[in-house]
């Protein structure tokens, strides 16, 4: 690779009032559930004339499951977030770190838009520049090789990024397995990005900002001001909170620190969350 380079782990940062301009982070604490403050949610809908719908898919939309291809989102969660994005008051996205084909294609909803591998890839934007993919391919070639005698943690290549899953792995393997991949990805410090997920370790080209970028560029883009929902459950959605310190940020997942102002538990008290929403837009 013709130079020596020292490694980085990424490891992202990230919510209902707030009379500043910028995004200003906020430091992890405990958030309260999300329904216990319902009637404070529903009064700022009332005065809202535009509301901006930001759903992570895997854990917040869908459970997780042992492989990634055997996710299917539930039909009765497909129509709801149909009729939302069919609303005038409300456009709908769903952000995550799948690829755009592979999410547009799992929730095939009308009137959502996506947006892959963490907010890079999207309906005008796909891809990354050649030289990225160069170096995506020869950490996936070392990481093979090192993670070869480790039996329950496995790399998904997406083509533009790598997926290490250790979500089967015991602690001890996993233990031994995270100083060896940061090691292994040293090497690509000035190309390449290692962001921590949910039983997971990322490998992406810098080019990926994450969904805290993402989002702050789709909202400056908008005409209005709407009052912005963003749901997620993992540590890449630390960001997107951080970065809308006026928004409605949950995280779903058991309680415990976080950016996010409120919290779910699961991907069923979502879909409660989808239910109190649509009846509260009318």
């Amino acid at each position: 690779m013709g130079r020596r380079i020292t490694a980085k782990v990424c490891v992202p940062s990230g919510g209902l009032k707030g009379k500043r301009k910028g995004p200003r982070p906020r430091g992890r604490r405990a958030a309260r559930h999300l329904f216990e403050c319902w009637s404070r949610v529903a009064e700022r809908l009332k005065s809202a004339r535009r509301v901006a719908l930001f759903l992570d898919f895997d854990g917040t939309l869908v459970p997780f499951r042992r492989r990634p291809k055997d996710v299917r989102l539930d039909s009765g969660t497909r129509r709801i977030l149909s009729r939302l994005a069919g609303s005038p008051r409300v456009r709908a996205w769903i952000i995550s770190g799948r690829r755009y084909a592979d999410i547009r294609r799992r929730a095939k909803i009308p009137g959502v838009r996506y947006l892959g591998l963490h907010g890079w890839e999207r309906g005008d934007r796909r891809g990354f520049p050649g030289h990225a993919r160069v170096w995506i391919e020869a950490a996936r070639q070392l990481l093979s090789a090192g993670l070869a005698s480790f039996p329950n943690i496995w790399i998904e290549d997406k083509g533009l990024c790598l997926v290490v899953h250790y979500r089967r792995a015991p602690a001890s393997e996993v233990r031994r397995a995270r100083p060896l991949v940061r090691a292994i990805l040293k090497a690509f410090d000035n190309d390449l990005r290692l962001m921590d997920g949910n039983k997971i370790w990322e490998v992406l080209s810098k080019e990926v900002r994450g969904k805290g970028e993402a989002v702050r560029g789709i909202l400056a883009g908008l005409s209005n001001s709407p009052l912005t929902f963003y749901l997620g459950d993992d540590t890449t959605d630390e960001a997107a909170f951080a970065a809308l310190p006026r928004g409605i940020t949950v995280r779903v997942g058991k309680p415990r620190a976080t950016r996010a102002r409120f919290f779910l538990r699961n991907p069923k008290e979502v879909r409660q969350f989808l239910e109190r929403l649509e009846a509260e837009i009318g």
